[in-house]
């Protein structure tokens, strides 16, 4: 049975012009996860979804607090592309996704901000390829 995961963004321009979407999104699985990350802490692993190319069609990631030495790497700690988690980042569709990785099963988080960190992730995927 499909699992439906409802999103919802806004922008608005001050005085100007907003874009906003609400839609349902239809996946097979979901994994919801919720880690601590200490200050200071370098490639912290975290698991986020089995292995298997194209599966991810939904990612979003928050924080506890956004800041430019907040990053995350995608699937090997030896990654030289550090994203910087400066705000939620909300993928929507294999596509988005994929823009990380084709199989993104795991993220590395570094925390350089002077502060612990929550961070939650969920994915929404696709069990079949």
């Amino acid at each position: 049975m499909a699992e439906k995961i409802t999103y919802s963004i806004s922008a608005q321009v001050s005085n100007g012009p907003k874009i906003s979407e609400s839609k349902l999104i239809s996946v097979e699985g979901y994994d919801k996860t919720q880690v601590s990350v200490v200050d200071t802490a370098a490639d912290f692993e975290v698991n986020i979804q089995p292995a298997g190319a194209g599966l991810a069609r939904f990612l979003c990631i928050t924080s506890s607090a956004y800041d430019s030495t907040i990053t995350y790497k995608v699937n090997s700690a030896a990654s030289p592309d550090e994203i910087p988690l400066d705000g939620p980042h909300l993928l929507v569709g294999a596509g988005a996704v994929s823009l990380l990785d084709s199989e993104p099963t795991k993220l590395f988080f570094s925390n350089g901000s002077g502060a612990d960190v929550t961070i939650d992730i969920l994915v929404g995927r696709d069990a079949t390829p």
